[in-house]
């Protein structure tokens, strides 16, 4: 009962010192006085393009009243630290960037991963072409870019590891409770064209993926005006 009691105190004093920090500016340093190499280690992402990225989801993110509510800004930079350091949401608040409790870096992970996610975001930087104009500017580029011809775009799996959802929610809720198999491809910029995350860790088959991709019978049918998929030999040659 001592040891809990003095761990209750310990944390006690912890919230307490998150709290007198985030009130007080002298704890907090502003990254964007950084050198920009030292802003791109923390955040992957350049001081504009996380400018760019907060103003992207203001509309999609409701700010509170009270004196006390975390701006947007900092949301988007301790989303940002957390994804690009992977490191544990606790020492993501401690950061001298920040001062926030623990609590408070998830709902920001949260609030800005949905707001990323949003349709009007998320389709506006993943898809695919739409037309033959722009499918031949991507394949003219890859052939640029590598001296391949007839290239849209290359495809992998990606194993991305989450922790999985409680066992205690219903099928509705908890479909993919296990971590997910990413199936994805880009272009010769590395931009991103489709993404697919319906199959959990255990669907090692990359073509059993990519036979249930959304794309495949557009590539099916671009494949006899000579547009290619690459990938490696997890992948058949076919059609």
């Amino acid at each position: 009962m001592a040891m809990l009691f003095a761990i209750e105190n310990i944390e006690q004093h912890e919230r307490f010192i998150h709290v007198r920090q985030s009130r007080n500016p002298e704890f907090i340093t502003d990254p964007f006085t950084y050198s920009d190499r030292l802003f791109i280690k923390n955040y992957r992402l350049t001081k504009e393009l996380v400018t760019n990225l907060v103003e992207l989801v203001r509309p999609y993110i409701v700010s509170k009243s009270r004196l006390s509510a975390i701006d947007l800004k900092t949301k988007v930079l301790v989303t940002l630290h957390f994804l690009a350091t992977e490191s544990y949401q606790s020492p993501i608040g401690n950061s001298r960037f920040t001062a926030v409790s623990q609590p408070t870096v998830s709902r920001c992970i949260s609030e800005v991963v949905a707001a990323i996610n949003h349709p009007e975001i998320f389709h506006d930087w993943v898809k695919f072409p739409k037309n033959m104009d722009e499918l031949s500017k991507v394949r003219n580029e890859f052939y640029r870019e590598t001296g391949f011809p007839g290239v849209i775009g290359v495809i992998d799996c990606t194993h991305v590891s989450i922790v999985p959802s409680s066992s205690n929610l219903n099928m509705n809720e908890n479909q993919n409770s296990e971590h997910i198999y990413v199936d994805h491809f880009c272009d010769s910029k590395l931009q991103i064209l489709n993404v697919n995350a319906l199959f959990p860790g255990g669907t090692h088959d990359d073509v059993h993926i990519w036979n249930n991709s959304n794309v495949l019978l557009i590539l099916q049918e671009l494949y006899r005006q000579n547009f290619y998929l690459l990938g490696d030999s997890g992948y058949p040659l076919r059609q």
